[in-house]
């Protein structure tokens, strides 16, 4: 089975796929261009969260979460 690693795009923040068999070449955004590497796995700034986007932030992300629930009150 190909594996792929997830890496999301430091300048847009989309979420690109990289076959794991390429790690550490470098790739290039499908959506700005920027240039991308597997490094990138996990972002280097908090990501905000709701429940519109929680299955696909936290639940499918391929490594370990870290996640701080808030209320408003």
């Amino acid at each position: 089975m190909n594996e792929n690693i997830i890496v999301r795009c430091p300048q847009c923040g989309t979420k690109n796929r990289i076959p794991a068999d390429r790690k550490g070449e470098q790739g290039i955004c499908g959506k700005c261009g920027a240039r991308l590497t597997s490094t990138q796995v996990y972002p280097d700034k908090p990501v905000d969260v709701s429940d519109w986007n929680f299955d696909a932030e936290v639940k499918t992300f391929p490594g370990s979460v870290l996640v701080e629930f808030t209320a408003p009150w």
